[in-house]
Formats: C-alpha cells, sequence, structure tokens
C-alpha cells in the first residue's frame, strides 16, 4: 500500500505582480529566462498555456539530461483569480523513464490577484510501498521545488 505526500506554500504579493507573474507562467517560451528548473523547455504552443496543452522541462542534473513532461489538465479563471493544474506525464533521465515510484504527480498553482492575495503552489502525489521509505525526503524535495518556482515567479516580475 503506498502513501499520499503533498505540500503548500503561499506568498502574499501585490495584486498587479500577481498578474504580471501569471502573465510569464502563461507564456511558456519565457520560463528559461526566469525558471531556475526549465534551463530548456518544449511547449504545445510557445506563447500561451491553455487547458490540454503539453509542457516539457529539461535541465541538466549532475552531467545527466532530466526531461519532466507536464500536461494543463485545468485551468479555472475566475474574477480575481486563476487556478492552473499541471499533471505529470512522464519523467526520464538520458531519455530513460525514471519515476515510476511517483504516481500523480501534480502541481496546482493558483493567482490571486486582489488585496491580501498572491501565489500559492499545492504539490501532491502518490509513492509506491517501496518508495515509503524516502517519503520525507520526497517531501522536502516537492517543498523545494515548489520555493523555487514560487521564488522564480516571483523574481520574474
Amino acid at each position: 500500500m503506498g502513501k499520499d505526500i503533498a505540500n503548500t506554500i503561499r506568498r502574499v504579493m501585490l495584486p498587479e505582480d500577481v498578474e504580471a507573474a501569471l502573465i510569464n507562467f502563461r507564456t511558456p517560451s519565457t520560463w528559461p529566462k526566469w525558471n531556475r528548473n526549465a534551463n530548456a523547455m518544449m511547449a504545445t504552443k510557445a506563447e500561451s498555456l491553455d487547458e490540454g496543452d503539453h509542457v516539457a522541462t529539461h535541465q541538466v542534473i549532475k552531467g545527466s539530461l532530466i526531461e519532466v513532461r507536464w500536461l494543463v489538465s485545468k485551468i479555472r479563471n475566475g474574477e480575481n483569480f486563476t487556478e492552473i493544474i499541471l499533471e505529470t506525464d512522464g519523467m526520464s533521465r538520458n531519455e530513460r523513464p525514471i519515476g515510476k515510484g511517483l504516481k500523480n504527480l501534480k502541481i496546482c498553482v493558483t493567482f490571486l490577484s486582489e488585496e491580501g492575495g498572491g501565489i500559492e503552489i499545492h504539490s501532491s502525489c502518490s509513492i509506491s510501498s517501496l518508495m515509503v521509505i524516502f517519503a520525507n525526503k520526497l517531501r522536502k524535495y516537492m517543498k523545494k521545488q515548489a520555493e523555487d518556482l514560487l521564488d522564480d515567479l516571483e523574481a520574474s516580475i
């Protein structure tokens, strides 16, 4: 039996800063400029991120090319908010599949552009029973990735 792990991080920002960060996030061609975990990337459309699109981020870690493929599974818009849900569509290291112990990895990024609003990143996944011994390390990794994304989005404005 596996285990579910999750992490949520929030940052209060000015409404105009949230809007600027949303524009950067919804423009995949800008990701390599501001996202430290996307040294290179490919997307269905370079200038917009829409529901059903596919995005692949690439980075080199310890000499190995790491590719993470994402599906934009849902985008919800309201008067002052946008919520974008990304689901993993696969991971590879040097073109070999990795991350088989992680199931249903999702990242939900919420942009709330009103006073007292900001950006929230919620990441969650299920891990196989063999990976349970690494649950704390995975939780720390998910937290670090979310913090990096939030820092990068804030610095991009």
